[in-house]
């Protein structure tokens, strides 16, 4: 009497994109009973990226999480670049719960535009069929979605 019993929650909102390249224990959600985590939030995450761009994500994700650029160079073994390659990767670890990735807006709009795409700069409508196919390849892959970001609060530039 007086308790509730539930199969677990789901995370909708995190940002444990780097953390689950380093660590099978999703903490402190997975203490907290949460049994599903969705990353790839904000717009922000680590794939796709070319090797030239990985401290530039490092620093949107800092700018957003206030995860400290250190821990993130130190920890991310970038061992893939695209997206689907992320998804592989991630595949072949075991988690304390279990995790779903959307494909992160920055991420792949620099994958595709590089230094225009950091700029912000308008998108071609090459460009615009670039992302629309990768994207397609990021569902495919098991992407659960797109994630884009309209705040100003982050500091991403």
């Amino acid at each position: 009497r007086g308790r509730l019993v539930a199969p677990g929650f789901v995370d909708v909102h995190t940002h444990y994109d780097g953390q689950v390249t380093w660590s099978q224990d999703i903490t402190p959600s997975s203490q907290n009973g949460v049994t599903t985590a969705i990353m790839g939030n904000c717009g922000v995450g680590f794939a796709p990226c070319r090797p030239s761009d990985h401290n530039r994500l490092i620093q949107l994700m800092e700018g957003v999480e206030d995860i400290p650029e250190p821990v993130l160079s130190a920890g991310l073994p970038w061992a893939w670049e695209s997206f689907p390659d992320y998804m592989d990767w991630l595949s072949k670890r075991s988690f304390d719960m279990d995790i779903g990735a959307q494909l992160p807006h920055a991420a792949l709009r620099v994958y595709v535009m590089g230094e225009r795409g950091a700029r912000r700069d308008p998108a071609t409508p090459e460009d615009n069929k670039q992302m629309a196919a990768l994207a397609g390849d990021a569902v495919r892959s098991g992407a659960l979605g797109f994630s884009t970001s309209r705040t100003l609060n982050h500091r991403t530039s």
